[in-house]
């Protein structure tokens, strides 16, 4: 049994308080990983420096820039330059967990001939007032086997999935560069749409920011919008998915209030932090008032997802 070898994508952009952990995390793993490649998308902070310091180390972390804005462009950048037989991607943010590349691995290396293009996975958040309760709903669903155990799944979550390099070859001129639409699940849907399947494994974990629960419900609403327009690209925007949406937003409008007084670094609720706000998660999508030159860094947080 041949082991493919793993190629680990990381767009980023003005990601200096999260890129050296995101690396350090993945360079514990390096007997599993073939390359890190961390896509500079027009960063205006410290990421670059950081990222050339890991260089100095480690051979095997690459350094590209993409001056086109967007974490589509970011990603295919990336995607373009690596060398693995397996293109894995993370967000600048994703902290993997002990046995990440080892599981993309030996997935990929027992079902070498399988139709399987791409892998996802389960994630928590980190610094959150909710990482407890999160963990255990989300055992909770895979023992009810609506998560995890190698089930068939519809979408690929930025933040933690890998495909097929060839799979990728056979989808690269479909995916859309449009800035309103969720670059992650357009990718899953072209996959779909080229006869791939994604599957979704229990063990392939990682911790991610709870920075999205820091986006304020009026935003939020551009970033489900998003969603409806990519389905709507691959003609399967539906009455079920609009209902979904909705209740996902007063979901989110009840997780950022609750977020609004929390302070991670004291692992405590403050009166002070609603005085002081957190620094919130850019969104990865064009919102309602964007332009593209105005709205340069709106459009193209290439750390979110």
């Amino acid at each position: 049994m041949t082991a493919p070898t793993l190629s680990v994508i990381i767009p980023a952009f003005d990601e200096e308080d999260y890129i050296g952990p995101c690396l350090s995390a993945l360079l514990e793993q390096s007997e599993y990983i073939h390359e890190l490649i961390v896509v500079d998308n027009n960063s205006s902070d410290a990421t670059a420096d950081i990222v050339q310091s890991f260089q100095h180390e480690n051979p095997m972390v690459r350094l590209i820039s993409e001056s086109e804005p967007g974490v589509v462009y970011a990603r295919d950048a990336g995607f373009r330059v690596a060398t693995g037989d397996v293109l894995g991607r993370v967000d600048a943010d994703t902290r993997v967990r002990p046995d990440w590349a080892r599981q993309i691995v030996q997935y990929f290396a027992e079902n070498p001939e399988s139709d399987v293009a791409a892998v996802t996975g389960l994630n928590n958040s980190y610094d959150s007032p909710f990482r407890t309760l999160k963990g255990r709903w989300v055992r909770k669903q895979v023992e009810k086997g609506h998560f995890g155990g190698i089930q068939q799944f519809p979408n690929l979550h930025g933040a933690n999935m890998a495909l097929r390099r060839d799979a990728w070859n056979a989808v690269e001129h479909s995916v859309s560069c449009r800035d309103d639409i969720h670059e992650d699940l357009d990718l899953a849907l072209c996959v779909d749409a080229a006869g791939g399947r994604i599957m979704q494994l229990t063990n392939l974990m990682v911790d991610i920011s709870p920075r999205r629960a820091l986006t304020p419900p009026s935003e939020f609403t551009s970033y489900l919008d998003a969603i409806s327009v990519t389905y709507e690209l691959h003609g399967r925007n539906t009455e079920a998915l609009q209902k979904s949406l909705k209740l996902r937003w007063w979901f989110h409008a009840l997780l950022w209030l609750l977020h609004l007084p929390y302070d991670p670094q004291r692992g405590r609720y403050s009166v002070r932090r609603l005085l002081v706000p957190a620094t919130r998660r850019v969104l990865p999508i064009r919102t309602h008032t964007a332009t593209r030159t105005a709205g340069r860094s709106t459009a193209h947080s290439a750390a979110a997802s």
